[in-house]
């Protein structure tokens, strides 16, 4: 579970991971106990992994007010967390181009790629190598099947898991189809 605080005495906002059990009932003797000062800040409890936030900007442009609205979330800022969030947005992207542009077959969509084929940076077999991809599929679920070869180890083709390839690297497939 977290809870947010927010600190009005400096502006600032924190969050707390806690056990998930804490009740509610406990948490400002939680926090009085971790040197929080109840007369200057709020809390909120959410069960969630992360919190989402709106950020909002208001202006103004010929006299007439203009919103816009970004869409983020406070969660724990690991460069590990970001790298998951470039992958997982590359996969979401390479699988609607395949949606779009590659071949139905059965219950998803495939390419094939001929001539140049597109190289990425993957683990294969637990080591970093370069390998170079043959076919991308996304199935009726959205899980992507990428066939691949070691570049310099080449004549043994099979399966390489999405995850594996390095984060900024899917895109060398992506851009390619269509």
């Amino acid at each position: 579970m977290k809870i947010i605080v927010m600190n009005s005495a400096d502006t600032r906002i924190e969050v707390l991971s806690v056990p998930d059990n804490m009740p509610e009932e406990d948490i400002e003797l939680f926090l009085a106990e971790h040197d929080y000062s109840l007369n200057n800040i709020s809390w909120m409890a959410a069960p969630v992994d992360f919190v989402p936030v709106q950020f909002h900007e208001f202006d103004f442009e010929n006299d007439v007010e203009t919103h816009t609205v970004r869409h983020g979330r406070l969660k724990d800022f690991s460069i590990y967390d970001s790298v998951q969030e470039v992958k997982h947005r590359e996969q979401e992207e390479l699988a609607e181009a395949l949606r779009q542009h590659g071949e139905k077959v059965d219950e998803g969509y495939e390419w094939h790629f001929e001539g140049e084929c597109p190289i990425v940076a993957a683990y294969d077999y637990d080591e970093p190598c370069d390998v170079v991809v043959l076919s991308v599929r996304v199935d009726k679920n959205g899980t992507l099947t990428i066939i691949g070869d070691e570049k310099n180890d080449r004549g043994n083709e099979h399966e390489i898991c999405a995850n594996d390839i390095f984060a900024g690297h899917m895109d060398f497939i992506t851009s390619e189809i269509g």
